[in-house]
């Protein structure tokens, strides 16, 4: 007699697509940052003491949102996956 198990496979997210589409959203965030330069302020000290060239500010910003995006990208991840293995 021939038995059959049923077999369940829990399906979560993938992280790295997550974390990648987080970090290059966050990259671009902090690029239009660093371009419209909304967030500047020039009468402190440290504004008066020299600047960044247009490039370095894109670039420090860009990494920096990226990597806080990606993290909150990775915790969402997190989030979704234990969502599904709940359910």
């Amino acid at each position: 007699m021939a038995y059959r198990s049923r077999v369940t496979t829990a399906r979560g997210p993938r992280f790295l697509p997550f974390i990648l589409t987080g970090a290059v959203l966050g990259f671009l965030v902090g690029a239009f940052v660093a371009t419209t330069g909304r967030f500047e302020d020039t009468g402190s000290v440290l504004a008066q003491q020299g600047s960044y060239t247009p490039t370095a500010a894109i670039g420090y910003l860009g990494l920096l949102a990226a990597a806080l995006f990606g993290l909150a990208a990775a915790l969402v991840a997190l989030a979704v996956d234990w969502w599904s293995r709940r359910g």
